[in-house]
């Protein structure tokens, strides 16, 4: 079953939905991730074999992870008051990297979350919320993400980490490999 692409300017991009149960919010967050990564390309409605040929090229899976990641970014901090700040980061990062090749498109989301103070169900949160989008991309042609079982990579942070820099804390000061703030409160 494919997804239906709407255009972009009749999906709600406020995310007044954050509060929906988490198979629609994840539902939610795909499909405006797949709409912005698929502005101004054809009408997929209907049209799974165009929809999966897009979804081959690695800018276009590129930018649906990025809409997810926003997605979740507002999620979580919709969810928990706490969250002070969500980036990103990529584990595989090689600054010395000289030859310039392409890595394999990798479809977990890593996300960095800073965090005010310890929470109780933030963690339980996010592996449900985690759940819920692998099942909703399950829908999406595209094998990068159909054949996930996780797709959440989440560490929480706080401003000790930060300061201290210490462990993922140190990747928001990295001048090599830094990580990219997707939100801030």
């Amino acid at each position: 079953m494919t997804p239906d692409i709407v255009p972009l300017q009749r999906v709600k991009l406020s995310f007044v939905t954050l509060d929906s149960p988490l198979p629609e919010l994840a539902r939610t967050i795909r499909d405006i991730a797949l709409a912005k990564a698929l502005r101004g390309r054809r009408a997929y409605a209907g049209d799974e074999a165009l929809l999966e040929l897009d979804l081959q090229r690695p800018a276009v899976l590129e930018s649906v992870k990025d809409g997810i990641a926003q997605g979740v970014a507002h999620a979580l901090a919709f969810h928990e008051a706490q969250v002070k700040a969500v980036y990103a980061y990529d584990p595989s990062a090689n600054p010395d990297n000289e030859t310039g090749e392409d890595r394999p498109f990798d479809p977990v989301l890593h996300l960095l979350v800073l965090v005010a103070g310890a929470s109780s169900t933030l963690p339980a949160f996010i592996r449900e919320l985690d759940q819920a989008l692998v099942e909703s991309l399950r829908d999406v042609p595209s094998l990068a993400f159909a054949m996930r079982e996780t797709i959440l990579d989440v560490i929480l942070l706080t401003d000790e980490d930060v300061q201290q820099r210490t462990g993922y804390g140190s990747l928001l000061s990295s001048v090599y490999a830094p990580a990219i703030e997707i939100w801030r409160r």
